[in-house]
């Protein structure tokens, strides 16, 4: 009985941090863009370990990339336009 309960205990502490993920939007990490990069080379390594990013962690692997992509643009688009004037 002691360790069913314990058991249920720790299933529970479980369910409950790997619901503690938090979803960031696009927007929150073209403002903090490092940590958007550093969330990318997470989303990478458990990808070629051939781990599948699904749910809250495949949002904000979605996420921080379109920040960085849309950071890169940005930068792109003025290192452009400086260069024409």
């Amino acid at each position: 009985m002691f360790n069913f309960k314990n058991m249920l205990l720790t299933v529970a502490l479980i369910t409950t941090l790997a619901g503690c993920t938090q979803v960031k939007t696009q927007e929150y990490y073209a403002e903090n863009l490092d940590e958007a990069k550093k969330v990318l080379q997470k989303c990478e390594a458990e990808a070629n370990k051939g781990k599948a990013l699904e749910g809250k962690k495949l949002e904000n692997c979605n996420n921080a990339g379109m920040a960085v992509m849309n950071g890169m643009m940005q930068d792109l688009t003025k290192g452009l336009m400086d260069a024409v004037r």
